[in-house]
């Protein structure tokens, strides 16, 4: 129990810090088209679990929440790789 609080803290922690996306040419021009783009399509394919009680979810369910988590973020970071913008 005590590791999987620490993997949820740190990836509060890890999406907590700030960067920018930038293109690799130096034009964003098309950036918020992009990641409106790139957002749509890892909710798509990865929309999100909601947990059967509001409130908290069972230990069962722990792992579907993150593993959407983890699926939409890890689809948005490759859209945008493949849109040509770099992380900083």
């Amino acid at each position: 129990m005590k590791i999987l609080l620490n993997l949820v803290i740190l990836i509060f922690l890890t999406s907590c810090a700030s960067g920018t996306w930038t293109h690799s040419s130096g034009n964003n021009n098309s950036y918020s088209r992009d990641i409106g783009y790139c957002k749509a399509l890892s909710r798509s394919q990865y929309p999100g679990y909601i947990c059967r009680n509001p409130l908290m979810c069972a230990p069962d369910e722990t792992n579907k929440v993150l593993d959407q988590l983890i699926g939409a973020n890890a689809v948005f970071k490759k859209c945008m790789y493949q849109k040509g913008y770099d992380y900083e």
